[in-house]
């Protein structure tokens, strides 16, 4: 698959047929449901794949990038070349999207999860999108809607309407958080504590008669790129081993009426300590900002009434490191997707959008908890962009 190219490092996710809001619409069409995206082209690379398929299992691994599948399989080939497929991320490219648009089967544009954090007209807050809670008001009020955070239906709840069951099997840790809540409505969920523990679980499921859907999440890799960097020994044993149990744990207990699919959400880049780019209240840039910026450490959502202006002085003071476009630019580019944007996801991007370069990345000090990352995600690199999808059947 090609992928296109805005700058000489920065890439747009291929919204038409190869990204995960497309896997997501392959599947709703295998079960009867209705689409409002292409589907990704399964039957033109593996004609066949979803024949008899009574269940699919997604099993997600956060952080799983193209670039980190292929570094394991030159230490040992696990799987067969012609089972591993090519996807693309979201913009941006981070969980809170990615997962969003695979338990929608929609665009950012359209289920309004744009970024880790976002400001919320609304509530007048910046909110984290996977807590969903707010540095100046807290948890997000219960008065608050979920529809009005969420704005499509799930993807289980689509397929409940045709008898299809659906699960989720996540970590003991996540359940039942703010994000948790909003994409997996519709669908039976259950816990995990251990690797052990995880394949015991989905193989219970599996057990289960009838269609059904299982969402599958592993998230620990993504926490060590992010403290120990995706390059490092630790990220390469943990993927490695992962897909070591998942060879062992379930490929050897596949029925023929399962199709499984091992995918991540995105990738991650190295970001070196002097390549960070730190800014404050005290720094000049900060003097266009309506309130702080929402966003990711590799792309920002800045809030002004001077667009033109903070395009500027990026250009200037840091044309070798960002990458600053309008709202309007970034609709243009169909970066969050190509569909019509309404008005409630509009509001939530940034007057700026701020993409970092190379792998630089930024941060603004706003709570005092901001720490250094050695790898991050959130931009557009291939690093961040392109996922591998390993797809299975008996």
């Amino acid at each position: 698959m090609d992928v296109q190219k805005i700058t000489e490092d920065i890439f747009k996710p291929s919204y038409d047929r190869f990204s995960v809001v497309n896997i997501a619409n392959s599947i709703l069409k295998h079960f009867g449901c209705e689409t409002s995206h292409s589907e990704y082209p399964f039957d033109d690379l593996k004609p066949g794949l979803f024949e008899r398929a009574d269940k699919v299992i997604l099993f997600l691994i956060d952080a799983l990038g193209l670039e980190s599948l292929k570094i394991i399989l030159q230490r040992e080939p696990l799987f067969e070349q012609q089972n591993i497929l090519t996807a693309t991320s979201v913009f941006p490219t981070t969980t809170s999207a990615s997962i969003a648009s695979l338990l929608t089967a929609s665009e950012p544009i359209e289920h309004g999860i744009l970024g880790y954090t976002l400001y919320l007209r609304e509530l007048g807050a910046l909110v984290n999108m996977i807590e969903l809670s707010s540095p100046t008001l807290g948890k997000v009020p219960s008065t608050v809607q979920s529809r009005d955070l969420l704005f499509t239906r799930t993807i289980f709840e689509r397929l409940v309407d045709v008898g299809v069951k659906g699960y989720v099997l996540t970590s003991k840790n996540i359940r039942g958080s703010g994000f948790s809540n909003l994409v997996h409505v519709g669908a039976s969920i259950k816990s995990y504590q251990s690797f052990g523990d995880l394949f015991f679980k989905l193989n219970e499921i599996l057990e289960q008669e009838g269609r059904l859907f299982a969402f599958v999440y592993w998230g620990l890799l993504d926490s060590i790129g992010h403290k120990i960097g995706v390059n490092s020994p630790a990220f390469q044993s943990e993927l490695y081993w992962l897909l070591k149990m998942i060879q062992k744990e379930v490929l050897s207990n596949l029925q023929e009426n399962v199709l499984l699919l091992v995918m991540g959400d995105h990738g991650q880049i190295y970001t070196p300590w002097e390549k960070e780019i730190w800014w404050s209240w005290k720094d000049e840039v900060s003097s266009f900002f309506l309130v702080p910026p929402g966003g990711e450490m590799r792309m920002m959502h800045i809030y002004t009434r001077e667009p033109q202006k903070v395009v500027k002085y990026i250009q200037e003071m840091y044309h070798d490191q960002i990458l600053a476009l309008t709202k309007e630019q970034s609709i243009q580019l169909r970066l969050f997707g190509d569909s019509q944007a309404s008005k409630k996801s509009l509001d939530r991007i940034g007057d700026v959008i701020l993409i970092a370069k190379s792998n630089y990345s930024f941060y603004f000090k706003f709570t005092g908890r901001e720490e250094s990352l050695k790898s991050k995600h959130g931009g557009l690199s291939l690093e961040e962009l392109m996922i591998p999808i390993v797809v299975f059947r008996r």
